[in-house]
């Protein structure tokens, strides 16, 4: 190549020396970090290299010591390990008996609560008879009684704000509203105290603060002429004055094919019975067991039967007034008043014994001997739930009945309570009863009670030899 310039580089092409040098010759300043961190790994070299140089040879005598305090170590690592675990191990049995302690508590104190709300419902405690005791009581249990006589309920106006549940419009205006089915709860609450007195938990007989009951709305809705909306409609709202606290009531049934099903056997109501106290279920309440649904549904215990029979005792006292040529009900009555008062009765009367036992119902088809003949109430009643219902008609009845009756009634009982040879004991103890009624007294209401009371105790004290002796104490005391 022709280079017309002196200066010009195309000399170079071709030579064998590079005038660049190579770049892994370039040795590139170190950074003041970059230098201390050399210096400092270069200084733990040297002083590791002193160490070695130092050191002394090795021998199998220094091997042999080496070992020895390495399995040493190592021991006492697993032996604290093992304490740890040791202590882990009680600490946890330790929290499991304190959670143990904590449940047992638990159970104890929801046992002692069950068996307060469920006082009715519970088989009392046997009776050793004393050397005091009456001969008449030896050869049974002794009644449970109070060391004072029981307070009786406030007035439902105290409890609940009765003008507030009237409605002032609407299709109900100028009517009780809510107040009516609050009167009959409380009415309820009062008879269910009356014949268990041992629900009065304060030894001094002050109410408790309130009243736990198991009800079917079907009843008590036919009972106030209403629909069971309706009932459902007042709830919230004596819920919210804190007069009741209501829930459905869960049991168990057996289907046709054998399977066990949830279902609702009724509702649980809280009614107050102290003015202040807001009513409450608790969980002990909804957890019981009120009745047997299977055995109550094929002996036809149910609140729909009963309802059935309550508008046939409609029907027919309709039709006896009808044939006997009389004004009937609905043209006679005025507004508000009650069509069918042998309905109205019946529901009354299945309403009490369900409110003392929850399931309880007696056939009405012979209830009344103004209807029926006395040969047919003969046959039809046989046990003390129907002699409690036509205890009221031994006033009502004509006194050319009235001691064929008496005697139908008194036969009942023997019967019933397994003690035929006291017959005439207990017929006595009705004519006492009719004439304390006629006295002003209301003997009748109170042997009601005392039947009642006694055929709950019968069939909780599954040992009771002598009723008529337990029955004519009470009658005593009262």
């Amino acid at each position: 190549m022709k280079n017309q310039q002196g200066e010009s580089l195309t000399s170079m092409v071709g030579q064998n020396a590079s005038i660049f040098p190579h770049r892994d010759t370039l040795k590139p300043a170190f950074t003041p970090r970059g230098a201390k961190a050399t210096a400092q790994f270069l200084a733990m070299g040297r002083a590791a290299q002193d160490r070695q140089a130092d050191a002394p040879p090795l021998t199998p005598a220094a091997v042999d010591a080496f070992l020895k305090e390495e399995c040493a170590a190592l021991d006492r690592f697993l032996e604290e390990a093992q304490a740890r675990k040791e202590a882990d191990a009680a600490r946890a049995a330790q929290l499991e008996a304190q959670k143990g302690e904590a449940q047992r508590r638990r159970e104890e104190r929801r046992a002692a609560s069950l068996e307060a709300q469920q006082a009715p419902y519970k088989r009392l405690q046997d009776f050793t008879p004393s050397a005091a005791t009456p001969a008449a009581l030896k050869a049974c249990y002794a009644p449970r009684t109070l060391k004072v006589r029981p307070t009786a309920p406030p007035p439902v106006a105290d409890l609940v704000d009765l003008d507030a549940l009237r409605p002032e419009r609407g299709k109900g205006a100028g009517t009780e509203g809510a107040a009516v089915w609050v009167h009959l709860l409380h009415f309820l609450a009062h008879h269910a105290l009356t014949v268990r007195p041992d629900l009065y938990r304060r030894a001094d007989g002050s109410l408790p603060p309130q009243m736990v009951l198991h009800l079917p709305n079907e009843m008590m809705a036919a009972k106030l002429e209403k629909n069971v909306s309706t009932l459902r409609l007042w709830t919230p709202i004596l819920e919210e004055l804190g007069y009741i606290d209501a829930r459905p009531h869960y049991t168990t049934m057996t289907t046709a094919g054998g399977q066990r099903i949830p279902v609702i056997d009724g509702t649980l109501y809280a009614i107050r019975l102290q003015p202040g106290h807001k009513a409450k279920l608790s969980y002990q309440d909804l957890s019981a067991q009120y009745r047997n649904l299977d055995e109550d549904r094929k002996a036809g215990r149910t609140a729909y039967r009963v309802v059935e029979r309550a508008e046939k005792l409609g029907q027919q006292e309709a039709a006896n007034a009808k044939n006997a040529n009389r004004v009937p009900d609905e043209e006679k009555n005025m507004r508000g008043s009650t069509a069918s008062p042998m309905k109205a009765q019946y529901l009354r009367e299945q309403l009490k014994t369900w409110a003392v036992t929850p399931g309880q119902v007696q056939d009405p088809l012979f209830a009344d001997p103004r209807i029926f003949s006395l040969d047919e109430l003969e046959e039809a009643v046989r046990t003390v739930q129907d002699v409690i219902y036509l205890l009221p008609t031994v006033a009502e009845s004509e006194a050319n009945k009235r001691a064929a009756l008496v005697g139908i009634l008194g036969t009942a009982l023997a019967h019933a309570l397994d003690d035929d040879h006291s017959q005439r004991w207990y017929c006595k103890a009705i004519w006492n009863a009719w004439n304390e009624e006629v006295e002003g007294r209301g003997g009748l209401q109170v042997l009601a009670a005392q039947l009642a009371r006694l055929d709950v105790d019968r069939h909780e004290w599954g040992s009771l030899k002598r009723p008529a002796a337990l029955l004519n104490a009470r009658l005593r005391a009262a």
